[in-house]
């Protein structure tokens, strides 16, 4: 399983077709999971002409998992920030 470091060497970004414009950073995802959302910061690599993001399978398998926590309802794990509110 390469590394992110060796997947975004010389990598061909998909979207703007540049070659070997993507650097590591921490970025934040955010996902839906019926009304509730869980944010995950990763590591990723960021096309600097973009802003397309790929990711390595440790950072897919750490979304994965907040992701299946937030929809166990077993949110001992997961730190509360905030409430969100819709103004219908």
């Amino acid at each position: 399983m390469p590394s992110l470091e060796e997947m975004i060497a010389g990598l061909q970004c998909p979207i703007c077709g540049h070659v070997n414009t993507y650097e590591i950073k921490d970025v934040e995802e955010t996902f839906k999971v019926s009304s509730d959302t869980v944010t995950v910061t990763v590591r990723a690599g960021v096309c600097h002409i973009c802003g397309e993001r790929a990711y390595d399978a440790i950072t897919s398998s750490k979304v994965e998992a907040a992701v299946d926590t937030l929809r166990s309802g077993i949110l001992t794990q997961l730190q509360r920030e905030g409430e969100a509110y819709r103004y219908a």
